[in-house]
């Protein structure tokens, strides 16, 4: 049976310098903490639920994440990094950049 490789492998580092690099670290923190918030969710609403298995969905949500938003953030190219700033950023951040 074929397996994935680990999360962590399948990543693409970004250079420090790389526009996008600041805005996937964001990304990655709010989804983080959006998964958090709606596990502890479904752990009070389906109190059956072990631990093992929030870990599975946790796991499961955060490749969705990394595979549907981060790798794509990721390759993007850095022309389209204000843009994606915009689309991503936080409302300060949206805010400074049109002044």
């Amino acid at each position: 049976m074929a397996t994935n490789p680990p999360l962590a492998a399948r990543r693409s580092a970004l250079c420090p310098d790389h526009p996008t690099s600041d805005l996937v670290a964001q990304v990655h923190n709010y989804s983080r903490a959006v998964i958090e918030a709606e596990l502890r969710r479904l752990a009070r609403r389906a109190p059956s639920l072990r631990p093992d298995d929030l870990e599975v969905i946790d796991e499961a949500l955060e490749e969705l994440v990394e595979s549907l938003i981060l790798a794509r953030l990721r390759n993007a190219p850095q022309a389209t990094a204000p843009q994606l700033r915009h689309l991503f950023g936080t409302p300060m951040e949206d805010r400074d950049a049109f002044q």
